[in-house]
């Protein structure tokens, strides 16, 4: 899609919709920024001048400005600018609270795009606070480092060093910090100090305290030592240079030898008297470096760990995409970073906050009915203390058809409250109203319970063997036993999620301790139906069952061997078989994320391995294990990680083969291509211009010349294609067409006290599910539970 930057240039927007319908190609966002505003160092009393610069001229300009220590967008007043490329905001830094992020928002008809944040830093140089006297005692011909306790400075401060008072000239410097002495002599000796200025303040102090270096001539044996005490971490910014520091000395002088743990030196590094230092810092680089002094027999060795850090960047950007009014939303990005980004999700500029209706998961954006403000411009943008990067695209709402009815302004004061769990109120259908027909609909097995924490549980199941209808998903109820309303029995509680139907596990949260609850499996069918399992038993949620988890064994996971771009066998072993247990919870998810771990039963306490499916290819996982019983599940296992394999691209068949034990294969034409999506693309051009939504009743007409293909993605399709599923739909903006509505409470039309007692084949309400839901998914197993139901009392 190619937006115009005013009015006047919707002709231009149309012919380029031509030009993409005629070549069948995907349009890309056309207004990009060529210049983001640029973080900045000032003192008080400075001003400070931030500048934005796009590629096509812009109606107007606005500025936001979020306080340091706070996670909400304040509108800049008087920031407010006209139209064009370029956009400047001037900061008068005359208090501390000015501090912070900005960013500037370029506004297309009622359409925003947000540029990435710039921070404001207040320079400052604070005094040294070093305590004492250091003494070095060295024998010649060693390499010593000397060291300034250099204190907090923004920006960096520069160093000069003193020997005796005075200055000293051409010194050698590692890491800006420290000044190296190369074959150290007595005429070295002398007392060193050092100063710190910040060219910004202007500020300069001095050290408190003094190093006095001792070079003595001495023929004598000493054993290696440390002349300064390694660092034992280092975290360098990816593209960075890096010299690991390591000073061993003694008499004779020792030598050094590097190495890497479980891999060879990089290819980048060079050995120097400093150090080991590595050109270029790049991911592979990571892991863990020996540094060895060896002389006369004896040795010394020092582990240093490097970390590389790497600034955000937004990999994939939300799918352009179009919504109905009043429907349900999902988009997600992927991003890169380390440490784990930070994900923030505006719509034409304006941050969008958790709410009723809002749901930000990680890197995916939940709304449970879409409105006209949502048209327009979507943005993910990715940060960690490394910088900031966002992805975008254009959003479409398919309006209602109203007469009379003004459209809603926007309004992005959005409330923080957020319900996990749902109490709902639905209808009872009458006799009259049962379904016809004979599908066979086999339900779950009635589900076990086990205690995971004071407010949590596992509730797991297992389903027959299906002849009837095949199930499209699950969803979990719970009620509490005990207490009673107006003489009835509490209501069932439906938990938030839409189970994929390859999962046979659940985690309940929110919970009460010291409560009685049963619980029960709603099964939805590939014709909307549903079925409920029987009841679990009584199910007490204890309170601290800390004693009887450290009874469980904990499993010791072994090995990890990647099977396809999409399996993983895990293999473990359970140290201790006299303690009674039920089985294992295995746990995994993408390394590359800090989401919620998904998790998978294993029924058996003689079970050692399992296959997780349903990954994604190339993609690093972590996992671990639980041993549990009906009271109480073990400590985790050790975390291992393991890459699933790349999926084989063969060209000559455009088909991507996943290697598969059952020798499937995923083609390239069962998914969404670009070019079938024309039409939104016109319309989001065209809505983007004139306000997102209140053209698109006039575009009708067009629409009648340029059908628009569907391409019906069922859940199934989507789990198959090694995608990540949450709530059943697939992620990265791909929205299914499905027809199933589930309300907040699904089975509420059951909640009276006639639900005790399970319903009859055909007489239970149907599941009308609304909005979606917070989704865990877990890899199958397929034990059949044999419990018999109890009776709620």
């Amino acid at each position: 899609m190619r937006p115009v930057p005013s009015f006047c240039g919707v002709v231009t927007a149309l012919l380029l919709v031509l030009v993409s319908l005629a070549t069948g190609q995907r349009q890309e966002l056309g207004m990009t920024f060529t210049r983001h505003p640029q973080p900045l160092d000032a003192p008080i009393g400075d001003e400070v001048n931030f500048e934005c610069n796009l590629n096509l001229v812009a109606d107007r300009f606005s500025w936001r400005h979020r306080p340091l220590g706070s996670d909400k967008w304040l509108p800049v007043l008087h920031a407010a600018s006209n139209g064009g490329k370029t956009s400047r905001h001037v900061v008068n830094f005359d208090d501390e609270s000015k501090a912070g992020d900005y960013r500037c928002i370029a506004y297309y008809g009622s359409s925003g795009l947000a540029s990435d944040p710039a921070r404001l830093t207040l320079a400052t140089l604070q005094k040294f606070t070093d305590k004492s006297d250091v003494v070095i005692n060295v024998p010649a011909g060693n390499t010593v480092p000397i060291t300034c306790p250099v204190p907090y400075s923004v920006p960096e401060a520069i160093i000069q060093f003193y020997k005796d008072n005075n200055a000293i000239q051409n010194f050698s410097i590692v890491g800006s910090t420290t000044m190296v002495i190369e074959n150290v002599q007595p005429s070295d000796s002398g007392s060193y100090r050092c100063s710190a200025n910040n060219y910004i303040t202007t500020q300069v102090y001095s050290s408190n305290h003094k190093t006095v270096l001792n070079v003595y001539k001495n023929a004598s044996y000493r054993a290696s030592f440390f002349v300064k005490q390694p660092q034992t971490e280092y975290k360098i910014v990816r593209g960075k240079n890096v010299t690991l520091e390591c000073f061993g000395a003694g008499y004779p002088v020792p030598s050094v030898t590097w190495s890497r743990l479980g891999s060879p030196l990089p290819s980048n590094s060079v050995k120097t008297p400093m150090g080991l230092t590595i050109i270029n810092v790049q991911p592979v680089d990571r892991g863990e470096y020996d540094c060895i002094w060896s002389g006369n027999g004896g040795h010394i060795k020092s582990v240093i760990i490097l970390k590389v850090m790497e600034a955000p960047k937004v990999t994939k950007s939300p799918k352009a995409s179009t919504f109905s009014e009043g429907g349900e939303l999902e988009l997600s990005c992927t991003v890169t970073g380390e440490p784990q980004p930070k994900i923030e999700w505006l719509i034409n500029g304006e941050s969008l906050t958790p709410s009723d209706n809002v749901e930000i998961k990680g890197s995916t954006l939940l709304i449970s009915e879409v409105e006209k403000k949502h048209a327009g411009i979507v943005q993910c943008v990715a940060s960690n203390e490394y910088g900031s990067h966002s992805g975008c695209n254009f959003l479409r709402v398919n309006p209602k058809q109203h007469i009379g009815v003004a459209e809603v302004r926007p309004d992005y004061g959005i409330s923080n409250s957020r319900h996990k769990h749902t109490r709902g109120g639905g209808r009872r259908r009458g006799k009259e109203g049962k379904r016809k027909g004979t599908a066979v609909l086999v339900p779950p097995n009635q589900p076990n319970v086990t205690r995971l924490s004071d407010v949590s549980v596992m509730v797991r199941w297992s389903v027959p063997e299906n002849t009837g209808l095949p199930i499209q998903f699950f969803k979990v109820q719970y009620r509490e036993l005990g207490q009673k309303m107006n003489g009835k029995q509490g209501k069932w509680m439906t938990a938030n999620s839409e189970i994929p139907k390859h999962v046979r596990s659940f985690e309940v949260t929110d919970l009460q301790p010291d409560h009685t609850y049963r619980f029960r499996i709603a099964a939805v069918y590939s014709n909307n139906d549903n079925k409920l399992s029987l009841n679990s038993v009584r199910f007490h949620l204890n309170r601290d069952g800390g004693i009887e988890s450290n009874r469980m064994p904990i499993p010791l996971l072994t090995n990890i061997e990647a099977l396809s771009p999409h399996e993983v066998l895990l293999i473990w072993q359970n140290p201790d078989k006299s303690v009674n247990i039920d089985g294992f919870y295995v746990y995994h998810r993408a390394s590359t994320t800090a989401s919620d771990y998904i998790k998978t039963t294993v029924e058996g306490k003689d079970s050692c391995n399992i296959t997780i499916s349903h990954l994604q290819p190339d993609t690093t996982y972590e996992f671990k294990v639980q041993s549990f019983s009906v009271d109480a599940a073990s400590e985790f296992s050790q975390i291992l990680s393991k890459k699933t394999k790349k999926p084989v691209i063969t060209t000559e068949h455009n088909s991507v083969h996943d290697n598969r034990n059952d020798g499937s294969n995923l083609t390239l034409d069962s998914r969404v291509r670009p070019a079938d999506d024309k039409n939104v693309n016109m319309y989001a051009i065209i809505g983007g211009v004139l306000g997102g939504s209140i053209l698109l009743g006039g575009l009708t007409a067009v629409a009648v010349v340029y059908k628009r293909t569907k391409h019906k993605q069922s859940r199934e399709s989507s789990q198959s294609e090694g995608k990540p599923i949450t709530n059943g739909r697939v992620m990265n903006g791909g929205v299914t067409d499905s027809k199933i509505n589930i309300t907040s409470n699904p089975l509420a039309g059951l909640d009276t006290s006639e639900d005790i007692i399970q319903p009859k084949t055909g007489q239970q309400s149907p599941m009308e599910m609304a909005s979606f839901l917070n989704g865990q998914n877990n890899n199958s197993n397929n034990h059949n539970n044999s419990d018999t139901a109890g009776t709620d009392q």
